[in-house]
């Protein structure tokens, strides 16, 4: 097994609960500090609170285990995918990939805004089936994003 594949039998995608969301709003932050290095890292700090009172509880939210520990998660709303992360020193290993094919279940269709500048996220949406629908710029950051779209075939 090589640094980029993992054993499927110690992986599991389960529900997160209250208790969580202190722990993914940090691997939120954490993550978003070093993805995100070009939006000013005081926009990411003020809003982690928000993550674990708000934004996480309203979402429906999976989290990603590997031998019990959390490696990373993603939140919905409706059909719209408001975040995926996965811990910087696990990424290119499925994680991401396996909470995808998890929140397109029962869904037609998913969608979701990226960064520009994530040029890695974006290559790894559109390989999992994304097309760009449009560009725009996010009010929160004035950065260029890209809105993307998943349908069912």
């Amino acid at each position: 097994m090589n640094e980029y594949e993992t054993n499927a039998d110690q992986v599991e995608i389960m529900q997160a609960l209250p208790e969580h969301f202190p722990q993914l709003a940090q691997l939120w932050l954490d993550t978003s500090l070093a993805a995100h290095a070009f939006i000013d890292s005081a926009h990411w700090t003020t809003n982690k609170q928000a993550m674990e009172e708000r934004y996480l509880p309203e979402s429906d939210v999976q989290m990603c285990l590997e031998n019990g520990e959390i490696v990373g998660f993603a939140a919905v709303k409706e059909n719209r995918l408001a975040a995926l992360f996965i811990d910087e020193s696990r990424q290119g290993r499925g994680y991401g990939r396996r909470l995808l094919d998890r929140v397109k279940e029962g869904r037609d269709t998913v969608t979701l805004n990226v960064y520009a500048q994530n040029a890695q996220a974006g290559e790894f949406y559109r390989k999992q089936g994304f097309k760009l629908e449009r560009e725009q710029v996010d009010a929160a950051t004035n950065e260029r994003e890209y809105a993307m779209v998943w349908n069912r075939d």
